[in-house]
């Protein structure tokens, strides 16, 4: 009886794992026992020489939705800044007479449950980083009793050469280098894989690209000259004569109230973000790839209307603002295991490489 009871606990406890690792969707896992593992490595560089005169980009970020999407990144990453808050000594209570110490932590601090609004909440680990390691060293695991994808060790990476040719020659910025292994299944079955590198813009810019500190950007402004309407006329014509165009289709330029819902399902932005499909169509590997590139720019102030783009006009508040643009990536290919393959792209490339494991090949 116990060994029965002892199958069952360990049973749940799998199935557990397995429901934490991918969400639930309308097309079932299959058994454990005939997955396809394969390991996946991939190099994600920024092109230091954009080439910009083949494709336009919007100014505006494509939303990718990682929500509910797995990923090996925020708890590789999370874990580093709490292994120095637990290195910290506890803070002893506080009196009148004495003053806070900061180099110290709080009693199950990491347990406690975030509220918010609430300003005494520790922040979410990875906002604090500026930064993510180009390089990612993982714990590694056996596919043999794996019951979920886990990060390789680096000294397992096989791509260090391009990495190294491509940062001595000055060509591009590596901004991430990993490698996993997997179980790959159907399109459809299995799931998409998010991947986040580079520069931490949370603290400066929302999702949207518009600067959290520049409150002027999106202020209406006050009418400068009463009511004379007669010569804000005149003044108008007179620009637009000069060769001046004060009026902007709004269409084309984003506007920070258009896209407040891409700001509340995506609090962090990070210079590199976006996800990673890959499946199996027949005995055929295919990789899905759908990424932003973000990076720093300038965005002409003008009115959200027709009369606040004559008042900026008339009052000559013409002004460059900074903004977070983004480069939209979206590219799918079938492969070959063991060969690498780049994704070529005007301002970024990702190289990647599927290698057959011992438990590549089919078992039915």
């Amino acid at each position: 009886m116990a060994s029965v009871t002892s199958l069952i606990k360990h049973s749940l406890i799998a199935a557990i794992a397995v429901a934490a690792i991918y969400p639930v969707s309308a097309k079932a896992l299959p058994d454990k026992d005939y997955w396809r593992w394969f390991e996946v490595e991939v190099l994600v560089f920024k092109q230091r020489i954009a080439d910009d005169s083949s494709e336009q980009f919007q100014l505006s970020p494509t939303r990718v939705d990682a929500r509910n999407k797995r990923d090996f990144l925020t708890s590789f990453l999370s874990n580093r800044p709490r292994a120095l808050i637990r290195g910290l000594p506890v803070c002893e209570p506080l009196d009148e007479t004495q003053q806070i110490d900061l180099a110290c932590r709080y009693e199950n601090e990491e347990q406690w449950i975030p509220i918010a609004g609430n300003p005494l909440a520790p922040p979410a680990p990875l906002m604090a980083l500026p930064e993510t390691p180009v390089v990612i060293d993982g714990k590694g695991g056996d596919i043999n009793t794996a019951a979920a994808p886990f990060l390789v060790p680096a000294d397992k990476l096989e791509l260090n050469e391009i990495r190294t040719e491509l940062e001595e020659k000055g060509h591009a910025k590596p901004l991430l280098h990993l490698a996993w292994r997997q179980p790959v299944f159907k399109k459809g079955v299995g799931p998409k894989y998010r991947l986040f590198a580079g520069t931490n813009y949370s603290n400066d810019f929302f999702y949207d690209g518009f600067p959290k500190k520049d409150d002027e950007f999106i202020a209406p402004l006050e009418k400068q000259n009463g009511n004379d309407i007669q010569s804000d006329i005149e003044q108008l014509f007179a620009l637009i004569e000069s060769g001046r165009k004060p009026f902007k289709p709004l269409s084309k330029i984003p506007q920070p109230e258009q896209m407040r819902s891409l700001n509340e399902k995506n609090p962090l932005v990070w210079e590199f973000d976006g996800l990673i499909d890959i499946y199996l169509i027949g005995n055929y590997l295919h990789i899905d790839g759908e990424f932003n590139l973000r990076e720093k720019s300038s965005l002409e102030r003008i009115g959200n209307s027709i009369e606040e783009q004559a008042q900026l006009a008339l009052a000559g508040a013409q002004a460059d603002t900074e903004f977070l643009r983004s480069y939209y990536f979206s590219q799918l290919r079938r492969v070959i295991s063991h060969e690498t393959h780049y994704f070529d792209h005007p301002r970024l490339g990702v190289v990647v490489q599927i290698r057959r494991t011992d438990l590549s090949a089919p078992r039915y």
